[in-house]
C-alpha cells in the first residue's frame, strides 16, 4: 500500500501541471476564437456598409474625429469627404471638431461630443440625432428631411431653416434657438421655442432659469473668407435672456481656447458688437461678470490670391522639337480645397489657353507654344465659408523655340532663362497633408542669363539621393556649401530645405 501511495504522490504534481497547461491552452484558444469572431463581424459589417447608401458626408474635420457602428467594436478614423451611415456613432475628441452634411442639414460637432445618427426605416420619419454628450450646432435645411434632436429623453424638432445649439452634460440639457423656431416634446407635452430663446433642464428633466446670450450672428462655427489685406470686420448680434437692463455684457476673443493669453475684450455691451479679425481660428465668449453666457468659435481664411512661384516672372523658356514642360507652382492657402489656374495670351484673360482646377499647389503642363503667356491663380474653399476669394497678381513668362544659333551652344531639349533681378521667393507655409507634388522632369536644362543674348551652356541633371541637402550637393559640386541658394534659385525651389528623393536638379 505504501508503494502505491508513493506512486500516486509522485504522479499528482504531473497531473496538476497537465491540468494547468490544458486550462491555459483552452483560455488562449477561446480568446483567439472570440477575437477572430469579433474581427470577422466587424469586417463583414464594413463590407456590408459598402452596399448601404450613406446618409451624409464629412465636409470639415479638425484633428481626431471617429465613427463606428453601434454593434461594432472598432472606431474608424474619419476624414474630409468620409461618408456617414444610419446607425453610426460619431465622436469628436478633445480639441477636435467636424461638420456633417445630411441632405440639406449641417451638423457641427464641437470637441468632446458623441452623437448617434439614425434614420427611420425607409426614411419615413425625421432624421434623429441623439446627443449622448457634448455640444453641437444644427442648421436645418429649408427643404428635405426634418431633423429631431434627442437630448436625454427630450425631443427637439427644428423648423425648416432653423439654427439650434444643444449642450448635453451631467448637469442636464441646454438648448438655444439662434434662428427660426423649434419645439420640444417630453412625456407627450410640447413646448414652442421661439427665435432667441433658451431652454435649460437639469438631469431629472426639471426646467432651470439661467442667464444667457443667444447669438444670432455669427453662425455657430462660422467660416469667413478675407480677400483683402485689411482686417475682416465681423458683427456679433445676440439676444439677452434673463439679464437685467443694467447688466452689461463683455465680449472676449482669443486664439487660445482656454482664454489664458492674448485675449481681446470689449466691455459694456448691450446686444451687439463689431470687431475685426486676421486669418486664423478664433474662440469667442460672452460674459456677464464671472458667468459665461455663450461660447463659440469662428474661422477666418485668407482668400486672397497666393504668391506665384514658378515660372518666375519674365523668365524665358526655350525648347526645340517638343513643346516645353512648364511647372506651375504657387504658395498654398490654408483651408483651400482646390485652386483655379488660368493661362492666357493677354493680360485681360479674354481667351484662356488653360483653365484648370488643381487640388495640389503645383502641376506640369506641356501644351503651350511660342509667345508671351500670362497666368494667375485663385483659391477655392468649401461652401462652409462665407465670402469670396480673389486672384493672385498676374505673372508672365515667354516661350521661344531654340533657333540654330542657340542649338550650336546647347544640346538640351529645354532651357529656362531666369532674370538676374528676379527676387528669391519667400518660403510658403506647407502642411504635411498638402506637400507639393514631387516635380519630375526629363531632359531639362536651366540657364541663368549672364549677359543678354548669351545663355550659359546647358546644365547637367542631378538626381537627389537619400540624405542629400542642397548644401551638401553644393559642397560636393562646387566645394562651397553656401552656394545652395544659387541651386535653389536656378531650380526655382521656393523652400531650399525641401527637396525629394529622385527629384531632378540642374547643376550649371
Amino acid at each position: 500500500m505504501s508503494d502505491i501511495a508513493d506512486v500516486n504522490a509522485g504522479k499528482s504534481p504531473v497531473l496538476r501541471h497537465w491540468l494547468i497547461d490544458v486550462f491555459v491552452l483552452v483560455f488562449f484558444l477561446t480568446t483567439a476564437i472570440t477575437g477572430l469572431y469579433l474581427f470577422r463581424r466587424d469586417l463583414m459589417r464594413t463590407l456590408e456598409a459598402r452596399n448601404v447608401e450613406p446618409v451624409g458626408i464629412i465636409i470639415i474635420r479638425n484633428n481626431v474625429v471617429q465613427r463606428r457602428y453601434e454593434d461594432r467594436m472598432v472606431w474608424d478614423r474619419l476624414y474630409v469627404d468620409s461618408f456617414v451611415y444610419s446607425g453610426d456613432l460619431v465622436r469628436a475628441a478633445e480639441v477636435s471638431s467636424a461638420s456633417i452634411h445630411i441632405d440639406e442639414n449641417k451638423i457641427d460637432l464641437n470637441e468632446n461630443t458623441l452623437i448617434r445618427i439614425q434614420y427611420s426605416a425607409g426614411k419615413s420619419g425625421p432624421l434623429e440625432i441623439e446627443v449622448k454628450e457634448g455640444n453641437l450646432s444644427l442648421a436645418s435645411g429649408t427643404g428635405g428631411t426634418a431633423v429631431m434632436l434627442n437630448l436625454m429623453g427630450s425631443q427637439v424638432y427644428s423648423s425648416p431653416g432653423a439654427v439650434l445649439n444643444a449642450d448635453v452634460s451631467q448637469d442636464g440639457v441646454i438648448v438655444q434657438v439662434n434662428e427660426g423656431n423649434a419645439s420640444l416634446v417630453r412625456e407627450g407635452q410640447t413646448k414652442k421655442l421661439a427665435e432667441g430663446s433658451v431652454l435649460a433642464k437639469d438631469s431629472s428633466g426639471a426646467e432651470r432659469i439661467i442667464p444667457a446670450a443667444v447669438v444670432k450672428r455669427p453662425a455657430p462655427n462660422a467660416g469667413y473668407l478675407k480677400n483683402s489685406p485689411d482686417l475682416l470686420p465681423i458683427n456679433f448680434i445676440w439676444n439677452r435672456v434673463n439679464l437685467g437692463d443694467n447688466e452689461k455684457v463683455r465680449l472676449e476673443i482669443s486664439g487660445d481656447r482656454n482664454f489664458t493669453q492674448g485675449v481681446y475684450a470689449v466691455d459694456n455691451l448691450d446686444s451687439n458688437a463689431q470687431t475685426a479679425f486676421d486669418p486664423g481660428l478664433w474662440y469667442w465668449r460672452l460674459r456677464n461678470g464671472e458667468t459665461v453666457l455663450s461660447t463659440g468659435q469662428l474661422t477666418v481664411a485668407d482668400g486672397t490670391g497666393p504668391e506665384l512661384l514658378s515660372p518666375v516672372t519674365n523668365s524665358v523658356i526655350r525648347y526645340k522639337i517638343n513643346l516645353p514642360q512648364i511647372r506651375f507652382q504657387w504658395a498654398e492657402r490654408a483651408g483651400a480645397v482646390q485652386y483655379i489656374v488660368e493661362v492666357s495670351d493677354s493680360k485681360e484673360f479674354i481667351n484662356l489657353k488653360l483653365n484648370r482646377e488643381s487640388a495640389a499647389s503645383s502641376f506640369i503642363y506641356s501644351g503651350l507654344g511660342e509667345g508671351t503667356w500670362y497666368w494667375r491663380v485663385r483659391p477655392v474653399f468649401s461652401s462652409a465659408y462665407e465670402g469670396s476669394t480673389g486672384y493672385s497678381d498676374i505673372s508672365f513668362f515667354k516661350i521661344e523655340e531654340i533657333i540654330s544659333a542657340v542649338q550650336g551652344t546647347s544640346t538640351a531639349v529645354q532651357e529656362i532663362e531666369v532674370p538676374e533681378s528676379a527676387p528669391v521667393k519667400k518660403t510658403p507655409v506647407l502642411t504635411p497633408a498638402l506637400v507639393p507634388q514631387r516635380p519630375k522632369f526629363s531632359g531639362v536644362a536651366v540657364t541663368s542669363q549672364a549677359k543678354a543674348g548669351k545663355p550659359k551652356p546647358a546644365s547637367r541633371v542631378y538626381i537627389v539621393r537619400e540624405g542629400d541637402t542642397l548644401a551638401r550637393i553644393a559642397a560636393r559640386e562646387y566645394g562651397d556649401p553656401l552656394r545652395y541658394m544659387e541651386l535653389a534659385r536656378i531650380n526655382e525651389l521656393p523652400n531650399p530645405d525641401l527637396i525629394f528623393i529622385d527629384q531632378a536638379l540642374f547643376i550649371p
